[in-house]
C-alpha cells in the first residue's frame, strides 16, 4: 500500500494559503503571488494540483502525488513558489 503526503491546513496557512470553497472530494487553498494567484488543490485520493493564474492565463504547474513534506517543498521551489512562511513584522524582532 502506498502512502501519499498532503499538507495540513495549518501548514498551508503558515505558508500564506487561505482555504476557499471546493466541490466534494477536494480541498482548495490559494495565495497571491508576485504576478498572479497560486492555488493548491488537494484531492481525497492523495493527488494534488498546483495551479498558477498569471495575467488572466491559467498555468498548470503540477498534478500528481508527493511522499513527504520535504518532497512538497522541493516541488514548490521547482515551480518558483515560496516554500517557507512569509516574513511578517509580527515575527521580526522589535527594537527598544
Amino acid at each position: 500500500m502506498h502512502s501519499f503526503y498532503q499538507p495540513a491546513a495549518e501548514l498551508l496557512s503558515a505558508w500564506g494559503f487561505a482555504p476557499y470553497a471546493a466541490p466534494a472530494g477536494q480541498r482548495r487553498f490559494s495565495r497571491p503571488s508576485d504576478c498572479g494567484q497560486e492555488t493548491l488543490v488537494l484531492y481525497d485520493d492523495g493527488e494534488m494540483t498546483l495551479l498558477e493564474a498569471v495575467q488572466g492565463q491559467l498555468l498548470y504547474s503540477f498534478q500528481g502525488r508527493v511522499a513527504s513534506e520535504a518532497e512538497l517543498r522541493v516541488l514548490l521551489r521547482q515551480v518558483n513558489w515560496p516554500a517557507e512562511p512569509p516574513v511578517s513584522q509580527a515575527s521580526s524582532p522589535q527594537l527598544p
